[in-house]
């Protein structure tokens, strides 16, 4: 399962200013969830970065940045 970690760089406090940008608009985030499912939280991300409002997309490009990409498996 791909996940977020949680490193010194700031993705907790990313995380957290995403949760509460999202919140303004009405839009809840299961931060839990967020960490340990990339799909989640690509959806989450991608809402955030289309809401029209600056500060929240920045900060969900910041977050798409570090969510790990899909991987096509076997074959």
């Amino acid at each position: 399962m791909n996940s977020l970690q949680i490193d010194s760089n700031g993705t907790l406090t990313e995380l957290v200013a995403f949760k509460w940008l999202m919140a303004g608009r009405g839009w809840w985030v299961d931060v839990p969830r967020f960490w340990r499912d990339a799909a989640y939280a690509r959806e989450c991300a991608q809402k955030g970065a289309e809401s029209g409002l600056e500060l929240l997309a920045r900060s969900s490009a910041a977050l798409l940045a570090q969510v790990p990409r899909p991987t096509l498996q076997g074959t």
